[in-house]
């Protein structure tokens, strides 16, 4: 059968869509796929998050150190130039002191991308579940101590450590502050700036500041006048709501 030429200029662009997309794909899908991959990093201002042996001024001057740092980041997804989510990931328990840090890896259509969705804690249904319904090492078992048993519920972020009372290099007044229950459950949007993801794909590199969070847009928190929270208060919701501006996406 003779081709008439716009027939074979179509025929033509229909070969480079497909040679272009991944090869491991079978033609007939025609979709060109992009890989993505979320890692993330703890700072304290402009330095690295180191537990239990450096210290950090607190916003008074006074030193401090952090002994854990552990959360529910969830609900991932990456919203296109039409205002699409595509979700990317579900729940991840971060841990700084294991090795298990955030490492999500997605392929998503290629395109242009608008904003970056996650949420911190655990959504309302998740935040229901029983622990004893997951294997030892799903990041909602009872082996991860992430549970309050006394309120059938989850924690969202907890972070502890020391800070010295005496203006000195030695902490000596313990910390402990435990977020959790539906209403601090937080959502997150980074702006990604029209990031186009091509085959070749991209890395995003998150950031948390321990100093945004203690020290942010929604208040100050004081180790030495509240020095213990694991309810809901005041302090518990200053950190939930300074956690949403403490994050940032790095070059």
């Amino acid at each position: 059968m003779k081709l008439t030429i716009k027939s074979s200029v179509f025929t033509l662009l229909l070969i480079i869509l497909i040679s272009s997309c991944d090869k491991d794909k079978p033609k007939a899908q025609h979709i060109c796929k992009a890989p993505i991959s979320i890692d993330l990093n703890a700072v304290v201002a402009t330095n690295i998050l180191e537990l239990q042996s450096t210290l950090y001024p607190d916003y008074l001057g006074r030193n401090y150190k952090v002994e854990l740092l552990k959360f529910y980041l969830s609900n991932w997804a990456i919203e296109k130039s039409n205002g699409e989510l595509i979700s990317i990931d579900g729940i991840n328990l971060i841990d700084f002191s294991s090795d298990e840090k955030l490492n999500i890896e997605a392929e998503v259509d290629t395109g242009i991308y608008l904003n970056l969705h996650f949420g911190i804690g655990l959504d309302s249904l998740t935040n229901a579940s029983d622990p004893a319904d997951f294997e030892s090492s799903h990041p909602l078992s009872i082996a991860q101590n992430t549970y309050w048993t006394w309120a059938s519920k989850y924690k969202f972020f907890m972070i502890e450590g020391r800070v010295d009372t005496m203006d000195g290099m030695n902490p000596d007044l313990a910390f402990s502050y435990h977020t959790g229950f539906d209403n601090l459950y937080r959502e997150v949007s980074i702006p990604l700036n029209n990031l186009f993801l091509d085959t070749e794909g991209d890395s995003l590199h998150l950031e948390l500041d321990i100093d945004k969070l203690l020290n942010g847009t929604s208040g100050t928190i004081d180790f030495m006048t509240t020095p213990f929270s694991h309810t809901i208060d005041e302090v518990t919701e200053t950190i939930s709501n300074n956690l949403v501006t403490s994050f940032t996406l790095k070059q």
